[in-house]
């Protein structure tokens, strides 16, 4: 845990390089900068999945139905932006998330 936050593997390892590269650099490795590290790098993750996932719901809502009013499409829409940020939210660590939601 950091900051109170459990840490999965990947961000494990984020932390440990992040201190390996301090230490290598010749600086002293500040758990506040490896938390920003690792909140950043989740986050781009979560971003990256998020929209794949908006893409997938989206292509395979319309691509099983024939052809779509306005009003479905919108729906549809909203259904898969709502998917993609509920997932972001969950998946998404720290206080740099907001950015990322924008």
């Amino acid at each position: 845990m950091i900051n109170g936050k459990p840490l999965n593997g990947d961000m494990f390892w984020n932390l440990c390089k992040s201190y390996v590269d301090s230490i290598n650099q010749g600086a002293i490795p500040s758990i506040e900068n490896s938390w920003a590290y690792i909140c950043k790098n989740e986050c781009q993750k979560a971003l990256e999945e998020s929209i794949d996932l908006f893409a997938k719901t989206l292509s395979d809502e319309i691509n099983n139905e024939g052809p779509l009013y306005d009003e479905e499409l919108k729906d549809k829409y909203s259904t898969a932006k709502k998917n993609a940020l509920d997932f972001f939210g969950k998946t998404a660590v720290g206080d740099i998330k907001d950015k990322f939601m924008e």
